[in-house]
């Protein structure tokens, strides 16, 4: 998804969203016209892949993208340092885990189905690759990367 793809509508969406999961740190969001977010967003994997590699990962990754818009604004406003990367890194497991429970409770008659048990285990599996790739060292890289780029920016203009 090249940046310039993501539509008005579809960050409007995105923030709906992210107040219906009751995500945490939705208050970056505030901060930031759907303009300035549809400019941030750039969907699932670091600035530094191609934008065919984060639409393949972004539409695997659909069912989070919420988490995903807020964690791009996290990195948006990173400060290059390990204690704030661990926090955003558990603020994306903590999204992840409640738009999962909310979409495929352990709970419920649904269990039932097969299918409802198929997309369950699917869904869990993406969201625990996604736990391991926001959180390793290369993700702390894309972090302190995201910081670097910031103030080269902010010192240019």
């Amino acid at each position: 998804m090249e940046r310039n793809m993501v539509t008005i509508e579809r960050i409007q969406n995105l923030r709906r969203l992210c107040g219906r999961y009751g995500l945490e740190e939705t208050g970056i969001l505030d901060g930031y016209t759907d303009m300035e977010l549809a400019a941030i967003y750039n969907g699932a994997g670091p600035d530094s892949w191609i934008p065919l590699a984060r639409d393949a990962v972004t539409a695997l990754m659909e069912l989070f993208e919420p988490a995903v818009l807020i964690h791009d604004t996290q990195f948006h406003g990173s400060d290059g340092l390990r204690e704030s990367f661990e926090k955003t890194a558990e603020c994306w497991k903590r999204n992840c885990r409640k738009i999962f429970e909310t979409e495929y409770p352990f709970w419920s008659w649904k269990q039932c189905f097969r299918s409802y048990r198929a997309k369950r285990i699917y869904w869990y599996g993406v969201m625990q690759a996604g736990n391991l790739a926001v959180s390793g060292e290369a993700a702390f890289q894309a972090w302190t990367a995201a910081y670097r780029n910031r103030r080269a920016h902010e010192a240019s203009v």
